[in-house]
């Protein structure tokens, strides 16, 4: 698989669609089609929609349309025309109005790809010299949800569903699975976006330092206090409060949080005026926050404010369709911020990266990356660059699962580990103790890889 962005395809000729999606498919593109003008400018929304090419003259109207409305709703990607209507006109036309390129037909795929390699990497500088470095508060631009799998899309279609509304949120997941991002996300999205977002990590504060971080304090409220100071309740004023692990809350400091959600009111400490404040309160835990009340750790009437709704955010062994584009997305980032480029991923380190079970999640992949594509000698992450944990640090006879884990996702790293190990399937089964036919059953309904690849990915 290559890693090279999703293209819409809109052509009205199915068999000329077709065609032309099935090359893009096997250059690596991820591709999705259109026959109209009318179903092309849903797909448009997508936000992983990387460019666009499309026949000059579709069946409900002009392609020209379909560039209008990119550029006229701010959607920000390369649109490249393909058609065998091409007149000089026309392409001065399309070019005036931002088209990345217009092709006249009969043309090759090699003309195609490169028309979109080349966009798409005029694109990237452009976009690397528009965007400004993040500022301390608001939306960040780099900070993007990122997912093809199927728990990610149905995650996506919740957010966007809450996003607009002011009801409290509570982010459940595991260390590293990405909840910030998801906060920031729905902050995005949300009428507050142009307001302060401000992140808080519960665990690193004691009671007294969390108190004072949330309400701040006034001059000479304790011992050093030489000034007043405001605290993130005010900072995230018509904007967002994020309490990242939040069952960390000591319950001196969940009831001063409660009764300030509750009056929407506070005081600072050593203070005696109440100042307003109308903000909206995302909150994460990586623990079971109802185990925690019964536990009497956690406050009930706290619990049941901060939960209005409640997102859950998998973990990436179980999304492990998303690797490839987090790691698209991280070697990126890093380019943009140390020019450090790489373009090419091997089959088998790419593989090993899937395989991992991952305990640390996304920040844990991300540092991986980061400090593979450092250590690189080229463009080409290889074996060589793999952390010894990865890479396989433990005899090939012997494999770890992680706590935690589910009984399929064990199944399935258990035949993987086997399949890699013995060199043919009849070998595998034999040690699994199943028969071959059984152990093809279960390749296809794990969705096991039935061949080993053996070039070059491009990323």
């Amino acid at each position: 698989m290559l890693l090279r962005g999703k293209i819409l395809v809109v052509e009205d000729h199915q068999e000329s669609r077709e065609s032309l999606a099935g090359a893009l498919k096997k250059t690596g593109f991820e591709v999705v089609e259109a026959s109209s003008q009318r179903s092309a400018l849903p797909l448009l929304n997508d936000r992983e929609v990387a460019a666009v090419v499309t026949e000059l003259k579709l069946p409900d109207g002009e392609g020209l349309n379909l560039l209008a409305y990119v550029k006229k709703n701010g959607l920000d990607r390369p649109v490249i025309f393909v058609t065998a209507f091409g007149t000089m006109s026309l392409a001065i036309q399309a070019m005036k109005m931002g088209a990345a390129d217009f092709l006249t037909k009969p043309l090759t795929v090699k003309d195609i790809t490169a028309a979109l390699d080349s966009a798409l990497k005029k694109w990237d500088r452009q976009h690397r010299t528009q965007v400004s470095e993040p500022s301390t508060w608001g939306p960040q631009p780099q900070n993007v949800v990122l997912g093809v799998s199927p728990a990610m899309r149905e995650l996506f279609v919740l957010l966007e569903r809450v996003a607009p509304y002011d009801s409290n949120i509570l982010l459940c997941g595991e260390s590293g699975s990405g909840k910030e991002v998801i906060a920031r996300e729905i902050h995005r999205l949300s009428p507050r976006r142009d307001r302060p977002f401000v992140p808080v990590n519960c665990a690193t504060l004691s009671d007294d330092l969390l108190e004072n971080e949330l309400f701040g304090h006034e001059r000479g409220a304790f011992t050093g206090a030489n000034e007043r100071k405001s605290g993130v309740f005010e900072t995230a004023n018509e904007g967002t409060l994020f309490l990242d692990e939040i069952n960390d809350m000591g319950l001196r400091s969940q009831a001063k949080l409660l009764r300030a959600l509750e009056r929407k009111e506070f005081r600072r400490l050593g203070g005696t005026k109440k100042i307003r404040t109308n903000l909206r309160l995302l909150s994460a835990t990586n623990v079971n926050l109802e185990n925690e009340v019964k536990a009497r750790r956690f406050r009930e009437d706290l619990y049941y404010r901060i939960k209005v709704v409640t997102l859950t955010v998998p973990p990436l062994r179980e999304r492990k369709e998303d690797i490839p584009f987090l790691i698209k997305f991280f070697v990126g980032e890093l380019g943009r911020t140390s020019g450090k480029s790489i373009r090419k991923i091997t089959p088998d380190v790419l593989a090993r990266l899937q395989n991992y079970p991952w305990p640390g999640n996304v920040r844990e992949l991300k540092n991986v990356v980061e400090s593979m594509a450092l250590m690189a000698d080229g463009d080409t992450l290889d074996m060589d660059n793999l952390p010894e944990n990865i890479r396989g640090g433990q005899s090939s006879k012997e494999m770890r699962l992680p706590v935690g884990i589910t009984m399929e996702e064990a199944e399935k790293e258990i035949i993987r580990h086997y399949l890699e190990y013995f060199p043919t399937k009849k070998e595998a089964a034999r040690a699994l103790k199943i028969g071959l036919r059984t152990l093809y059953l279960k390749i296809k309904k794990l969705n096991l890889p039935s061949s080993k690849v053996v070039a070059k990915q491009e990323i």
